[in-house]
């Protein structure tokens, strides 16, 4: 009996990466090409089409432009992840199929953090707190990283490690918030909920207690 050998020509791997940890995303998304419908290849063993590092493979895609979905049609997001950036178009076939492509996601406000992390989920106050652009950073240090605020002006942030501690054993922090046209909104003070974790603070800087996701108000003005 003659035995025939089909190959399978890898088009493209695609990786899905948490802005905050820079380490890929966990969840199983819906991932597929745009125009072909084209799905990533399953897992050796079936159970779902992400590969245990952590990316999605496709083989025999169409060459051209290629935009690659990660969500479902007219979702903002999918679960706890969000992006608001246009979905990754790629032309192929790729100069280097085989190396990994990496893009963003944000978890969104609802989403949960891992055991003992320490950040801010926090509400914006004020005119106009939909859509914000807002970094948070250890004082004295560059901001690094960044989210938005969603319509109700709900975020969550997770600042890089390593945060030190001051005198009293909190994290001091700096939060900036910029309006979608990079314009500066001054944070006027806020507050720590519950009351009793933490004191009520005027201006951008604040402190909140280490591995915990402190829950926070910030006030526009």
């Amino acid at each position: 009996m003659k035995l025939e050998w089909v190959s399978h020509r890898l088009s493209l791997a695609i990786r899905f990466i948490d802005h905050f940890s820079r380490q890929p995303v966990a969840d199983e998304l819906p991932v597929r090409l745009a125009d072909s419908l084209l799905r990533p290849v399953l897992r050796a063993g079936g159970g779902g089409r992400r590969q245990d590092d952590g990316a999605y493979r496709f083989i025999g895609a169409p060459g051209g432009p290629a935009r690659v979905l990660w969500r479902r049609p007219f979702a903002r997001g999918h679960g706890p992840w969000m992006r608001w950036e246009p979905d990754p178009l790629l032309v192929l076939p790729l100069a280097e199929p085989a190396g990994l492509v990496d893009v963003e996601l944000w978890p969104a406000a609802h989403a949960g953090a891992a055991p003992a992390a320490t950040g801010v989920r926090g509400k914006l106050g004020g005119p106009q707190a939909g859509g914000q652009t807002v970094r948070i950073a250890r004082a004295g240090q560059p901001f690094e990283r960044y989210t938005r605020s969603d319509d109700s002006g709900n975020f969550l942030f997770l600042p890089a490690s390593p945060l030190t501690l001051d005198a009293s054993g909190r994290v001091p922090l700096l939060i900036e918030v910029r309006a979608p046209d990079d314009t500066p909104r001054v944070v006027a003070g806020g507050s720590v909920v519950p009351a009793d974790a933490g004191s009520a603070f005027a201006g951008a800087a604040f402190t909140v207690l280490p591995r915990v996701v402190s829950r926070l108000l910030f006030q526009l003005a």
